[in-house]
């Protein structure tokens, strides 16, 4: 079998390893920062089947404008951002016509259709089947107005195969009494299922990794030697070198700059997420709830309660605001009244955003042996062992068992 080095220790690279290394294969993971401390520790932490619809819906578009300058909303774009993302947002856009929409939707629920399946058979290949909660995930909507928003996106998700029951929004406080009982409209996303937290996960899938043998090098990547299509090493910012057979670039929103060095251009942007963990919150909540309005989701961790959401566009190596976190809290007092936030932890991942939604996954035709694994958005922990999956494939020369081409790295 190869010697494989994966770029990248957040749930995607991680996966991959663990999945490489259960095929036979030696495997090195790099990661430049703490383990479980990327995007999808800063998230809901929902295995999110129905999440197809790509972004650029119209009834999200309408309000972008509006949400752009205003500080506070659920998306928002840094002013010093701007100019530089405009030619992204011109592709993003150009996504919301009905059949491109249509096509996208149908290309991701390929992937998020199998996703609860191959994320339930890697726990319980690690022993730890306990960390996925399987409970359906609840939406709530104040008035006629934003549920109306949602419409389209309901009946595209249901037309490809997705459950979701809409319900009122006192029924949905008998589901779960947490709940405050006044919204007036619920949706029950029965596909859905949450982990017990984001962060213990990637950190038991890594301790795994690693005591099968796998190798664990803490550094970032820098540059690439190669050999005409052929990557022969990787160098790291300590001036360490990595050699190997097969490559897999699954770094989040760095992935773009280290694909730059490979002549391979990948369109994507972060979009910076906040999560507050309330520890001590006085609620017992069962379910992940949404509030559509606030642009965020509330999970029950296993020992506390994670608020988080709103997408802001940022430059790479921006600070974070964390204003957008202390702002969903305050809104959370929606959701559930007398909820306690006296004890508190705040996180922030930076998402990595194709314009079409889609993620990267498979090779390019400028490289022999680099697979690409990136680009997941608001998926990462949703695709995480379905990608791991296909990239395993990809490295043996095996075709999948689902069409790729969609997210091909070539497509930009």
């Amino acid at each position: 079998m190869s010697r494989v080095v994966v770029i990248g220790g957040g749930i995607v690279g991680v996966s991959c390893a663990l999945t490489l290394q259960s095929n036979g294969h030696d495997v090195t993971v790099v990661e430049p920062g703490p383990v479980g401390e990327g995007a999808s520790w800063a998230s809901c932490g929902c295995i999110a089947v129905g999440e197809i619809v790509p972004l650029s819906q119209p009834g999200m578009l309408m309000k972008v404008p509006g949400w752009l300058l205003d500080a506070e909303a659920p998306l928002s774009l840094r002013p010093a951002s701007a100019l530089k993302l405009l030619p992204w947002f011109a592709r993003f856009t150009a996504n919301a016509r009905p059949s491109k929409m249509r096509t996208i939707a149908a290309d991701l629920a390929r992937l998020t259709f199998v996703a609860t399946a191959d994320f339930k058979a890697q726990l319980v290949d690690i022993g730890h089947p306990d960390l996925l909660v399987e409970r359906p995930v609840i939406k709530l909507f104040d008035d006629d107005n934003d549920l109306a928003t949602m419409r389209a996106a309901f009946d595209l998700a249901r037309e490809l195969g997705c459950t979701i029951d809409e319900i009122s929004g006192h029924e949905a406080h008998e589901i779960d009494a947490a709940i405050a009982p006044d919204f007036k409209h619920a949706a029950l996303l029965r596909d859905w299922s949450f982990v017990t937290e984001p962060k213990l996960l990637v950190e038991t899938l890594m301790r795994n990794f690693a005591s099968r043998g796998g190798v664990v090098v803490a550094g970032a990547a820098v540059e690439f030697a190669r050999d005409d299509r052929t990557v022969q090493s990787v160098r790291l910012q300590n001036g360490h070198t990595l050699g190997a057979d097969e490559f897999v670039i699954a770094a989040g929103m760095h992935s773009r700059i280290l694909s730059k060095k490979l002549g391979v251009a990948l369109q994507m942007e972060g979009v910076i997420g906040y999560s507050t963990v309330l520890y001590d919150s006085g609620i017992n909540l069962r379910h992940t709830v949404f509030y559509a309005k606030g642009g965020f989701g509330i999970t029950p961790y296993q020992d506390a309660l994670a608020v988080a959401g709103t997408a802001e566009f940022a430059d790479l190596m921006a600070a974070p605001n964390w204003n957008r976190a202390d702002i969903l809290v305050k809104r959370a007092h929606r959701v559930l009244p007398g909820l306690n936030i006296e004890k508190t932890e705040r996180r922030m991942g930076r998402r990595p955003f194709t314009p079409d939604t889609r993620p990267i996954i498979g090779r390019s035709r400028r490289l022999a042996n680099v697979t690409f694994a990136t680009g997941h958005g608001q998926l990462g922990l949703t695709l995480g062992a379905t990608t791991a999956r296909i990239v395993a494939d990809v490295i043996v020369r095996k075709a999948p068992d689902i069409d790729i081409q969609a997210f091909s790295p070539d497509r930009f």
